[in-house]
């Protein structure tokens, strides 16, 4: 009579892994979606690993998520610029190949926060950097028809 309880406790061990899922315990994550397709995620996944062949890819993880790809856009510009010195100190040199009629940067700090925008209107312009705070900038170039053109990430020192 004992060994057929412990053969049945032993049975219910085993339903019970096979019907338990994969879980997570995480503070933070989510689910998007959109008509382009639908993200899941969790902040502070310890391992993913991935790999492929010519037709297969598999992705191991708590969120499995199927991506579909409906439409890439190739844009391509003629826009050339120079950013010195970075990291910057008193003030951000900005050289174009060629300027574009109606086009402006924009200074951003690291949270988004808009600090600075102006016109391009020489081959030759500077930001001044002084008055700003040690840390990341983000000098956005954006077209006359409010197109981001390209993005440097820039660096302020003492």
């Amino acid at each position: 009579m004992c060994i057929k309880k412990k053969l049945l406790f032993f049975i219910a061990c085993l339903l019970s892994n096979f019907l338990n899922g994969q879980q997570v315990i995480g503070t933070q994550g989510g689910s998007n979606s959109n008509s382009a397709g639908s993200l899941d995620y969790t902040i502070g996944e310890v391992v993913v690993t991935f790999g492929s062949d010519d037709s297969t890819h598999l992705t191991q993880g708590f969120h499995q998520p199927v991506f579909e790809i409906t439409n890439i856009v190739t844009i391509e510009l003629n826009f050339e610029v120079s950013i010195y010195p970075n990291p910057a100190v008193d003030q951000l040199n900005i050289q174009f190949k060629e300027l574009h009629q109606g086009a402006r940067f924009d200074l951003y700090d690291a949270n988004g926060k808009l600090l600075f925008t102006r016109l391009i209107t020489d081959p030759f312009m500077t930001i001044p950097f002084s008055n700003y705070e040690t840390g990341v900038y983000f000098l956005s170039f954006i077209s006359k028809n409010n197109e981001l053109l390209k993005t440097f990430k820039v660096q302020k020192s003492y």
